[in-house]
C-alpha cells in the first residue's frame, strides 16, 4: 500500500543527495535543466555557485526527511502496522520537503541577489 511513496521519498532522496555531492565538488555549474533556477540563480556563476551553498543546508534536510521517511514507511508496511500512522507519515513527509523546498529556493534566491549586487 505505502510502496509508491517509499519509492517517491527514495528516489527524492538519491537525486538531491546526487545533485548536492555534485554541485560540492564543482561539477554543476549554471544550466537550464538542473539545480536551484531563478532569475537571479541565473544571473551569473558566481550567483549560482552562492545559491547553491546557501540551499546546501535545506537541501541535506530535505534527503533526511524523505530517507526518513522512506524507512518509516517501509517499516509500517513490512510490520503490517497502523495504516492511519502510514497515511500521516506520508502526508506529513510531503509537507515537510514542499517546506523544505521553499527555504532552499528562498535562501538561494537570496544568497544570488547579494552575491551580484555584491559584484562577487
Amino acid at each position: 500500500m505505502f510502496f509508491p511513496p517509499i519509492a517517491g521519498y527514495a528516489l527524492l532522496l538519491l537525486v538531491v543527495l546526487g545533485v548536492t555531492l555534485v554541485q560540492r565538488r564543482g561539477g554543476l555549474g549554471r544550466n537550464s535543466a538542473i539545480g536551484i533556477r531563478t532569475k537571479h540563480t541565473l544571473a551569473s556563476d558566481a550567483a549560482w555557485a552562492s545559491a547553491h551553498m546557501a540551499a546546501r543546508g535545506y537541501l541535506v534536510a530535505m534527503a533526511a526527511i524523505a530517507g526518513g521517511h522512506a524507512i518509516a514507511l517501509l517499516s509500517i508496511q513490512l510490520g503490517d502496522l497502523s495504516e492511519s500512522l502510514g497515511h500521516v507519515l506520508a502526508v506529513s513527509g510531503f509537507v515537510m520537503i514542499v517546506g523544505m523546498a521553499l527555504f532552499a529556493w528562498r535562501a538561494a534566491d537570496l544568497a544570488a541577489l547579494a552575491s551580484t549586487r555584491s559584484g562577487v
